[in-house]
């Protein structure tokens, strides 16, 4: 089998999806392997001041490690991809937010005025919870059945048909989305320290934390599937039926 090929030119994505114990890596080192995953690791070492050779070292390690649990979904059809980020990581996200948000609403009450970051905390998370229950009804109500009609057309239907002229279009827009979720989480991870709580932080204070932490990890993982699979996949499969379409003419 042919060996990944690890250098400072290929993307975090390709890398975090690639090569076992990059994303560890990445999440360590504070590198956006979701979001920023287009981002070649030479900018991404360049634009954190990090010792490139460092980096590069460890990711080579990750050679001895098991295969990463995402690197299947690169062959998998795409509705089983789609069912397991509606199941594992939509569903997480709804279970997770009305918690978390009765957590900070009650740390703000007893630790505000105390800890003023936490009321910065408090905006970032209603800014991307908001935004993200919309962003996953539209993927789950008009992109996802879309890809999964390109994936598995009925007969005589169009490749196309799906009511935009292409998938490029709506993903642009959920790529933007998940920017903006990304941005929001880096200002909850800058404003707690990395979700570190004080010395004096009680008992819910420390779990509100540990949950965002948890978060944190899930919706990087979730944006990684989305951003460096299911839509790279969707979008080359629409250009192949394009293609195709355009030949039998």
């Amino acid at each position: 089998m042919e060996q990944t090929t690890i250098s400072e030119n290929r993307s975090l994505g390709e890398l975090a999806l690639e090569v076992p114990g990059a994303a560890g890596v990445f999440e360590r080192l504070g590198l956006d392997f979701c979001c920023g995953g287009k981002q070649s690791l030479h900018a991404a070492c360049a634009s954190k001041g990090l010792d490139e050779r460092e980096v590069l070292d460890a990711l080579e390690f990750g050679r001895t490690l098991p295969k990463p649990a995402d690197q299947h979904w690169q062959t998998e059809p795409l509705a089983a991809l789609i069912q397991h980020i509606v199941r594992v990581h939509h569903a997480y996200v709804r279970r997770e937010l009305p918690s978390l948000e009765r957590w900070l609403d009650k740390v703000v009450a007893a630790h505000g005025q105390r800890h003023a970051e936490l009321l910065d905390l408090r905006h970032s998370f209603a800014a991307m919870a908001a935004e993200l229950s919309q962003h996953m009804a539209k993927e789950e109500l008009i992109l996802f059945p879309a890809i999964q009609r390109l994936a598995a057309p009925r007969p005589g239907e169009r490749p196309a048909a799906q009511g935009f002229e292409t998938l490029a279009q709506p993903v642009a827009r959920m790529l933007a989305e998940h920017e903006h979720s990304g941005r929001d989480l880096a200002e909850m991870r800058r404003v707690s320290g990395d979700f570190t709580p004080p010395p004096d932080a009680c008992a819910t204070f420390r779990a509100l934390y540990r949950g965002l932490e948890s978060f944190d990890r899930d919706l990087r993982q979730h944006v990684h599937l989305e951003n460096n699979v299911l839509f790279p996949r969707a979008l080359e499969l629409e250009q192949s039926s394009r293609d195709h379409a355009g030949a039998r003419c």
